[in-house]
């Protein structure tokens, strides 16, 4: 099921709300089965069967973390025998078509998709965090139920945040008190990020699908533009879900942990990992680069251990190459960073400027099918004929709805009409650009005071997402 559906948004999400709620009165474990019986059904909505995956990894992982509880003394092999398992069944469901298209025996076998359970990735990296809370000996008391609640909740199960159960189980096992002020400060923010999914990315994914269809045969200006509405469909796609994920909880009376502070107002590129996707940099830091030796052996094995954890991060975002080269810039550029010291001071407004070029020319790569298309893309930049955008390029970015407004328009308004379906939708960049200044609607919602306003902005929202759903795609990560 998908969190921006009109079947999620106007029977799934309201029933779910109002069971949590109402069964409250029915005893201490109702909430928890209810909200177990919702993430059943939204986990297994389209693939019913991936169930019993997603239920006999959780069963592995939730035995291996009280045993290292019970048995400190065997902590080390239970971790390591958990997290095996784990990324086992990660790399079967994920890296099988990959691994096997590197040996002769490509397009021998793919895994069977319908036994993949919803968002793995993010759940997998739940269950390690988990076992390595257990094998630090932070885990706390948490039940199978409470844990089962957990895997499978509705609010993060799609794309994340990653969360750590030793924080979300205690929000599930004894619920918030209804508040109005949470209702309103959740929807607010479900709202907000569901028309940046729907209005916002939509529009950009248009542009950047045309330009990388066409790599290598775009003017330099077509080439420069499409990078860019790649950048903001990625920045309104992941954000939009983030702030849905966090409206979504706080609608319950949970507290997700933020995921994504403004990271395309980063000074550096650590500072951007630092915005972007929190709890995934989060992760990598405690199982990756602290067990590695973070930065306590020196500036070569810092260096290295920085490139790991970003090389790793790629792979875990795709199985193409372009996602280990994305990986591999963000590390060089980490590393860089570091071995510069803070020595060449900038001024606030160039350090802005490169880190949000260089996040931009990185994301080719993260979206191009192969290097080479990420490439012809980049090389069309340097090509001779500047110019204005083609109209074939403005002609992509309009939703189906607002390009047949804008069809309409013309032909009333010819010839005036022709300036008027070129312009309009390139007005969408500038305007993507200028809402990246804006305070996330997480910091919103949580100094949320309900106005007028904001009714107005929250209703618009879900009114004009409603009409535009159909035909949206899934998130980008989603995918991952």
């Amino acid at each position: 099921m998908n969190i921006q559906s009109h079947l999620f948004l106007l029977a799934f999400l309201p029933a779910a709300l109002i069971l949590w709620r109402v069964s409250r009165r029915l005893g201490p474990l109702a909430p928890r089965v209810c909200l177990l019986a919702a993430g059943a059904l939204f986990c297994g909505w389209s693939s019913p069967l991936s169930l019993a995956v997603l239920g006999a990894e959780g069963l592995v992982s939730w035995l291996l973390g009280r045993q290292m509880v019970r048995d400190p003394a065997r902590k080390k092999p239970l971790m390591a025998a958990g997290t095996a398992a784990l990324l086992a069944v990660l790399a079967f469901f994920k890296y099988t078509g990959f691994a096997l298209s590197l040996t002769p025996w490509e397009g021998l076998f793919s895994p069977p998709a319908w036994l993949a359970p919803l968002g793995l990735s993010f759940v997998t990296f739940q269950q390690i965090l988990w076992l390595r809370d257990c094998y630090d000996g932070t885990a706390g008391e948490v039940s199978p139920l409470d844990y089962a609640c957990c895997v499978t909740f509705f609010a993060t199960a799609t794309c994340g945040p990653i969360t750590r159960v030793t924080e979300l189980a205690p929000q599930l096992r004894e619920p918030a008190p209804f508040s109005w002020d949470d209702l309103a400060a959740g929807l607010y923010c479900f709202a907000l990020g569901l028309a940046k999914k729907v209005l916002l990315a939509g529009v950009f994914a248009g542009g950047a699908d045309f330009g990388f269809a066409r790599a290598g045969a775009l003017s330099p200006m077509d080439s420069a533009l499409t990078i860019l509405c790649y950048t903001l469909q990625i920045y309104f796609d992941f954000s939009g879900y983030c702030d849905m994920a966090a409206g979504t909880a706080r609608m319950m009376g949970v507290r997700l942990p933020v995921n994504f502070n403004s990271p395309y107002k980063a000074l550096s590129v650590r500072d951007f990992w630092g915005r972007w996707h929190i709890t995934l940099s989060g992760f990598f830091r405690r199982c990756v680069y602290f067990p590695l030796g973070g930065s306590r052996r020196g500036t070569a094995v810092t260096c290295r251990n920085i490139m790991i954890v970003f090389l790793l991060s790629g792979l875990w975002h795709g199985t193409g190459w372009g996602f280990l080269l994305w990986g591999a810039l963000h590390g060089a550029a980490m590393c860089l960073e570091r071995l510069a010291g803070g020595k060449a001071a900038l001024p606030k407004w160039l350090a802005w400027a490169l880190t949000f070029l260089f996040v931009n020319l990185a994301w080719v790569f993260f979206r191009a099918d192969t290097v080479g298309q990420g490439l012809a893309l980049l090389g069309g930049l340097f090509r001779s004929g500047w110019g204005p955008p083609s109209p074939e390029f403005a002609a992509a970015l309009p939703l189906d709805a607002l390009s047949d407004g804008l069809k309409f328009l013309q032909g009333a308004l010819a010839p005036g009409g022709d300036a008027l379906i070129y312009w309009t939708p390139l007005l969408a960049l500038p305007a993507g650009l200028a809402l990246l200044a804006c305070p996330n609607p997480v910091e919103q919602a949580e100094r949320f005071r309900p106005t007028a306003a904001r009714l107005a902005l929250t209703v618009l929202c879900l009114a004009g997402s409603a009409l535009f759903l159909s035909g949206v795609e899934a998130f980008i990560y989603a995918n991952f």
